[in-house]
């Protein structure tokens, strides 16, 4: 690649390249080939990648807090690293909603007791906090995914001594098929991992 030193250019001239990195104009010759064989193996991740930043945008609500506090320990930000976490939920079945993360980290955890979307579309989920005196404070977050609408929300955490939540999905999102996603968040912002609640 050579040094350009004329007026700014970019785009191709017949076999030559203009381009710029780092805010400096280069001119390079274009390749001969280019080494992008279509196999079928590279489909299928192209395919994959594309489908993990889909649903990464998708789910950005989850993970915006979720995955707040990894991002910043990684200089990175959530969509990054929920795309890294998640990059092999999706085989050839399509994405396996069971494994997707959007919350890792170690704070303890806490196990689902019972979990249903009522005729009327209300969320109700109880929970096991596994409560002691240093994790009385922090907060479990349940969020409501629709892959039909390609749309999710967080439902308002509650305390993790409280053992339940409570609260009507969109009107929209009634009739669909739903996943729900929970985690705990501490006062810090750490939070525990992703806990798959169900398909409804």
């Amino acid at each position: 690649m050579a040094n350009y030193r004329g007026e700014k250019k970019s785009g191709k001239m017949g076999d030559v390249i203009y381009s710029s990195w780092n805010g400096r104009p280069y001119v390079r010759r274009r390749p001969e080939s280019v080494a992008n064989p279509q196999t079928k193996a590279q489909q299928a991740h192209r395919h994959a990648f594309a489908e993990v930043s889909r649903l990464s945008s998708a789910m950005k609500e989850g993970h915006k807090i979720g995955l707040h506090y990894l991002a910043v320990r990684e200089k990175l930000n959530t969509h990054s690293v929920f795309k890294r976490l998640n990059k092999n939920c999706f085989g050839a079945d399509g994405i396996d909603y069971s494994r997707i993360l959007i919350s890792k980290g170690s704070v303890s955890g806490f196990s689902i007791t019972s979990a249903e979307v009522d005729a009327q579309g209300i969320v109700r989920v109880t929970f096991e906090g596994n409560g002691t005196p240093e994790n009385s404070r922090d907060e479990f977050y349940l969020f409501v995914f629709c892959p039909d609408l390609h749309n999710g929300l967080p439902i308002a955490p509650v305390s993790r001594t409280v053992g339940f939540v409570s609260a009507p999905i969109l009107e929209e999102w009634k009739g669909h098929t739903l996943h729900l996603y929970a985690f705990m968040r501490n006062s810090k912002g750490h939070t525990s991992n992703t806990v798959y609640v169900g398909q409804f």
